[in-house]
């Protein structure tokens, strides 16, 4: 009689560390996603940080990595850490597309949260050297034409309406 509720209890934990059917990597990433959207950052950052330090070769790292630098540059608004971050995605995985992503978001933060326009132009000559066929090319070309000046100095935006 006492040995139903011990299997059953067995069951049970076993069916909650398979995860639902998902690979430990996949839980992690959708908790770090879940927090991301509920705006706790820090656990995201925790999540993503554990999938990339517990399995850095999952296809999912790189990822990871980059979802991290995002937090840090969007969420929290720690600007040197998110610029750390997205090297760290291009150090570790530079055949990822993320790798390319990363260093636009390098130059995208210097110019638009950072406002250092000089460190931006750096990042953004480096990602066309390094990515001359990407299709952010168009956007690095709009980012460099543009840098420093304010958003109603820009053509392109002046005319989108102001209401």
């Amino acid at each position: 009689m006492h040995r139903f509720p011990a299997v059953l209890f067995s069951l049970v934990i076993l069916a909650l560390a398979a995860g639902c059917g998902r690979m430990p990597d996949e839980k992690l990433m959708e908790l770090g996603r879940q927090m991301e959207e509920s705006e706790r950052f820090a656990d995201a950052i925790q999540y993503y940080e554990k999938l990339v330090k517990k399995y850095p070769e999952s296809p999912l790292a790189p990822e990871a990595l980059h979802n991290e630098g995002k937090v840090y540059a969007n969420g929290i608004r720690d600007y040197d850490r998110a610029v750390e971050t997205f090297d760290r995605v291009i150090a570790t995985y530079p055949n990822s597309p993320y790798a390319a992503h990363s260093q636009f978001m390098i130059g995208f933060v210097w110019a638009n949260s950072a406002l250092d326009t000089a460190r931006a132009r750096v990042a953004y000559e480096k990602f066309m050297e390094k990515y001359p066929d990407h299709e952010l090319i168009p956007s690095v070309d709009f980012e460099l034409r543009y840098l420093g000046k304010d958003i109603n100095e820009i053509p392109e935006l002046m005319s989108l309406d102001k209401s």
